[in-house]
């Protein structure tokens, strides 16, 4: 009976002891006090010393936008547009869409003949564009674009037919019928080259649409089009290079562009930025 009663008296204190162990043990640390995660870096934009040897230059590096400004509005950046995650993003509310928000911009120095090369990530039904021997107004400029838009979601892609789904020269020549393009909320790649008379857009690395300005070929598909008769799209002038507001959110980065020094300066009807 002794042997029996020592043996739970052992027991007691080893129990005891184990508890109290444990009462001054470090508590577990909360699941709110767990160190953050770390921030995603934003992805800044370079180019490569052959790049520059060639002539090319940064317009939008994912941190600063000091070669663009607003054709439509000089504060784009607090109006609709924003720099977020090392891309420009047009930001649509339910409220806005379908409405220009940010406005157009603009590229700040003007350019005869260029490659230009950017990427950008659409919105399901986005749209947008890029502009180029452009005239008119800061609020409509007018010119030969570069079509962007979701051809499976946005009616403009969906009914409009190949002259104005992405890769298209808008309205007047269909891209290439085996084009690769990325579904909405995927990057990617364009670029245009405009050199001489001689036009080009590529779409993911291949190219898409080619023409020639003032060829026959052109003429006959600029006046199908409906463009009006005294209009300066499809004349070659040096202007600025238009990131067209749509109404749709997308995103742009990495963008950049090589002057093609061939010809001298030609007089400009540019559009005027908005001052």
């Amino acid at each position: 009976m002794k042997t029996k009663l020592l043996s739970l008296f052992v027991l007691f204190v080893a129990t005891v002891g184990y508890l109290a162990a444990q009462d001054n043990s470090t508590p577990a640390k909360p699941d709110d006090a767990k160190p953050d995660a770390p921030k995603e870096e934003v992805k800044v934009y370079t180019l490569t010393d052959e790049e520059k040897a060639a002539g090319w230059q940064m317009v939008f590096d994912g941190k600063n936008n000091y070669a663009l400004r607003g054709l439509t509005y000089n504060d784009f950046i607090n109006r609709g547009w924003k720099i977020d995650r090392g891309s420009l993003f047009c930001v649509k509310d339910f409220k806005d869409m379908g409405l220009m928000t940010g406005g157009h911009i603009i590229t700040q120095e003007q350019y005869l003949d260029f490659e230009f090369a950017f990427e950008w990530k659409l919105s399901v039904s986005g749209r947008s564009g890029i502009m180029y021997e452009a005239t008119g107004t800061r609020e409509k400029p007018e010119g030969l674009v570069y079509a962007i838009v979701d051809d499976v979601h946005n009616p403009d892609g969906l009914k409009g037919g190949p002259i104005k789904r992405t890769g298209a020269l808008y309205g007047i020549i269909p891209p290439a019928q085996d084009k690769k393009l990325n579904g909405p909320d995927n990057w990617n790649s364009g670029r245009i080259l405009v050199e001489g008379n001689h036009v080009e857009h590529w779409l993911n690395g291949e190219k898409v649409v080619e023409f020639d300005l003032g060829s026959p070929e052109f003429e006959q598909k600029l006046a199908a089009s409906g463009v009006k008769p005294n209009s300066l799209i499809g004349h070659k002038f040096k202007t600025a290079i238009v990131i067209r507001d749509d109404g749709e959110e997308v995103e742009f980065r990495n963008l950049r562009i090589r002057p093609i020094w061939t010809a001298a300066p030609a007089a400009t009807p540019a559009p005027r930025a908005a001052r």
